[in-house]
């Protein structure tokens, strides 16, 4: 092993001072290469300067950078050996790291583990708790049956032994409940008799038969004379304290009870829920206890159709009354919607019921009915039971539908709904207009409204929150977004009022059913008429005015015509298909409820030909201001400003590219002859503002070049366009360029020749004087001999049409007399 080289020394030591620059921390920070050199160079300049000498002697200097260079590369070493140092550190770090994170991945398993089965567990145990209830509630089900066999059994012995004292003192003491209470009992007693059938148990039965034998005269004889007495009250004690209305004395806590299904009944855009379940169990119970009564009552009564319908009557008047009570006021707190669909889902479940109902009464027609009691409230015991069941269906409905209840409801249920959808729209506009003017078209809107219902009163004005409460909506957070129009809102509003519409239809009677519909489409118009659109058409009026014309305009406003057009198609097909129908049966509400249709119809299309023709006048002052800004010498141009690769002047190129845009805007936002309408009027104008505006410039042979680029320029624009009648009158145009064009020996020619021969000469005289050399070639005199021709070309042309209608004529005559020849001959 060879020995390390010995160190040399050397001949010249950095002092302290430059090695303290030669340190890590003179490289932090913003390091400067220059004032690194000049700090190591410092120390000789100054020694130079001390000593006085006057030649540069570069030995210090090169000594200094060398031994610096030295330190240097030292300092570079054992950085480099500190960055692999922290390398290496930093790589068993990063293992290490990643070995934790895999086991806190092994850990994170086990406890998601743990929690799945800990789920399992709690699953397990709540399936439990529900076996555990389930069984509970089993076991109290068999101790109730054991206290009443218990009783049933102290009885029984006691039948056993001869009499029974408590059943006895049972009817005695309680009056008319301990009655129904032991006609309970015997009946389960003689049940139990038929099954204990044991030879010491005989006395037991024959004393239970003979009782209820006795039981049963005793109350047939009282029931027979209170209906001989005509006291109804004693003969409907059967139907008072029957089971079910004991069962259901209850019927306030199950009416607040609701379903999921019934969450969404506020909400306007959710579908209608279905019946609430807790109102189809008890429509259930009811069909299944009547139709098991049905066959009792036949069989025990004298006069059993007049106890069932006093049965009827009672879970009408009782149970379903005071259950529809309860829901509808629940329903009342959410809105006036949920009430509207609660009644109506109450009043179609009901309608089923008493069909059901109605079966019953082929239980009776053979047990025959005696006339009504004289003097008794039961008059409709001689009638059918279906006469009965339709009364109580009206009767229990009457609270809600008598008179103009219901209406005013439903209109109440829109304006709510239509107040909330429209409450950002509204706000936008009141605070666009300072409120003034958005106000007086709500006002106008419930002026209508109440004008066109009198004797109704459906609405009333505290009613229209827009009204009442204006400052909510001054302080409303709103963008232009909210003030645009929206096909699918008012989709939305179509949809909740033509619910509202089958829902008058169904509760309403037929005979209403015109006046009302009709009242609904004028609630439905006034809102969608008055309060959204024609409010949108006139920002949008307002918005194209205020537009500056030395600006270009914004053609958004378009679009808001194209969703007008969309809406108003949309309310076409409503009052087709929902609103015309039910009108139709009245002709006096079908007559006022079409012209209420058409007066929107027009209103709303005047005043959205009015947007389109303000739009055009923008598109105009638009153009006109881009023509106004044509330089005097783009057609006068010098030798060294002409250029030649131009495609058309800056004006010209503006007015196009806005024109295509516009076109673009129009195609989107209108559709067929609309379309072709537009697009006439604005390039017939523009057309006339091109022939003035030609007028205003003295054009050289060079500008006529330019003259004849714009003209082909706008010929090709509105060539996209496709309409004949304005592509004739630019070609007319594109031509009138050659006028400048050509040399003054071929004027003649262009203009007899040519497509300029069918215009006449005085029309083209005030553009031929706009040639720079219109007076030196003496062009003057050429027009006069031209307008000579003209002259003789027009005589002629006249000589012409005066010979064909002199021709005309003739053959006329000769077809005249072949007719009256032929008139002749037939008279003959």
């Amino acid at each position: 092993m060879s020995k390390p080289t010995p160190r040399v020394p050397r001949v010249y030591e950095l002092d302290d001072e430059l090695k303290a620059i030669l340190k890590i921390a003179s490289f932090k920070g913003s390091f400067s290469s220059k004032a690194f050199i000049e700090k190591l160079s410092n120390g000789i300049i100054q020694t130079r300067i001390r000593e006085n000498s006057n030649t540069f002697d570069p030995k210090p200097f090169i000594r200094t950078f060398e031994s610096s260079l030295e330190e240097l590369d030292k300092l570079s070493n054992g950085m480099q050996k500190m960055i692999t140092d922290l390398e290496r550190q930093t790589q068993k770090e990063e293992i290490a790291f990643k070995k934790q994170v895999k086991e806190l991945g092994v850990s994170f398993e086990d406890v998601q583990s743990t929690l799945e089965s800990l789920d399992n567990r709690i699953s397990e145990v709540g399936g439990t708790a529900v076996r555990i209830g389930e069984k509970l509630e089993t076991a109290d089900k068999q101790r109730a049956r054991a206290v009443l066999s218990k009783k049933l059994m102290e009885y029984f012995m006691q039948f056993n032994e001869g009499r029974c004292p408590a059943l006895e003192s049972l009817m005695t003491e309680k009056g008319l409940e301990g009655q129904v209470e032991a006609a309970r009992i015997l009946r389960q007693l003689a049940v139990l008799a038929k099954e204990v059938d044991l030879p010491d148990t005989q006395e037991a039965r024959r004393g239970i038969e003979k009782f209820r034998e006795e039981f049963e005269t005793e109350m047939l004889a009282s029931f027979d004379k209170a209906y001989r007495h005509a006291d109804p009250k004693v003969m409907a004690i059967y139907v008072n304290q029957h089971e079910f209305f004991m069962s259901h004395a209850k019927i306030s806590e199950s009416a607040h009870l609701e379903g999921p299904d019934q969450e969404k009944l506020a909400d306007p855009e959710a579908p209608i829920p279905p019946v609430d379940a807790v109102l189809v169990k008890l429509y259930d119970d009811i069909r299944k206890t009547v139709i098991d009564e049905a066959d009792i009552i036949s069989m025990v009564f004298p006069n059993p159709a007049a106890v069932f319908q006093v049965f009827v009557q009672r879970i009408f008047g009782q149970t379903i009354q005071s259950f529809i009570e309860m829901q509808l006021e629940r329903a009342q707190e959410k809105s006036s919607l949920a009430y509207l669909r609660t009644l109506s889902s109450i009043h179609e479940a009901t309608v089923a019921l008493v069909k059901d109902l109605k079966k019953c009464e082929d239980a009776f027609k053979t047990s025959g009915t005696s006339s009504a009691v004289k003097g008794s409230n039961m008059s409709g015991a001689t009638q059918p039971l279906s006469q009965t069941l339709d009364r109580c269906l009206e009767d229990l409905f009457v609270p809600y539908l008598e008179g103009d209840r219901y209406m005013k409801k439903e209109l109440q249920s829109l304006c709510e709904i239509y107040d909330n959808m429209l409450a950002k729209f509204t706000a936008y506009q009141l605070q666009r207009r300072g409120g003034n003017k958005f106000r007086a078209i709500i006002t106008r809107t419930i002026n209508q409204i109440m004008d066109s219902s009198k004797g109704s009163q459906p609405v009333e004005q505290e009613n229209f929150a827009t009204v009442k409460n204006p400052e909510k909506y001054q302080n409303m957070q709103v963008s232009d977004d909210d003030g645009a129009l929206s096909v699918d809102l008012v989709v939305k509003m179509l949809k909740i009022h033509a619910e509202g519409v089958v829902r008058g239809v169904v509760l309403l009677p037929v005979a209403g059913r015109p006046k009302n519909t009709g009242t609904l489409f004028q609630l439905l118009t006034d809102y969608i008429g008055m309060r959204y659109v024609d409010a949108a058409l006139d920002s949008a009026l307002e918005d194209l005015t205020a537009m500056d014309s030395r600006t270009p305009p914004d053609l958004k406003t378009m679009k808001r015509v194209k969703l007008v057009n969309g809406i108003i198609h949309l309310i076409q097909m409503h009052f087709q298909t929902t609103i015309l129908p039910l009108t139709v049966p009245s002709p006096q509400v079908y007559r006022e409820t079409v012209l209420q249709k058409n007066k929107l119809m027009q209103s709303v299309e005047s005043k959205a030909n009015s947007t389109i023709q303000k739009i055009i006048d923008v598109v105009l002052g638009w153009l006109e201001t881009c023509l106004s800004r044509q330089r005097r010498t783009d057609f006068r141009p010098k030798d060294e400003e002409v250029d030649l690769t131009a495609l058309a002047t800056r004006p010209c190129i503006d007015c196009c590219e806005f024109l295509r845009r516009m076109y673009e805007t129009v195609k989107k936002c209108l559709d067929g002859k609309n379309i072709e309408m537009f697009c006439t009027e604005v390039g017939v104008a523009f057309h006339g503002m091109l022939l003035e505006h030609f007028k205003k410039f003295s054009i050289s042979p060079m500008g006529g070049l330019m003259v004849t680029k714009d003209m082909v320029k706008y010929l090709e624009t509105v060539k996209a366009w496709n309409i004949p009648i304005l592509e004739e009158r630019f070609e007319m145009l594109r031509q009138l360029g050659n006028l400048f064009l050509v040399t003054p020996e071929m004027l003649p020619t262009v203009l007899r020749d040519g497509y300029l021969a069918k215009i006449e000469s005085r029309a083209l005289y005030p553009y031929l004087q706009l040639r720079v050399d219109f007076k030196s070639s003496k062009i003057e005199q050429l027009f006069e001999s031209l307008q000579q021709h003209q002259q003789q070309r027009q005589q002629q042309q006249s000589q012409q049409q005066q010979q064909q209608l002199r021709q005309q004529e003739r053959v006329a005559s000769i077809f005249e007399g072949y007719g009256a020849s032929r008139m002749y001959v037939g008279t003959r």
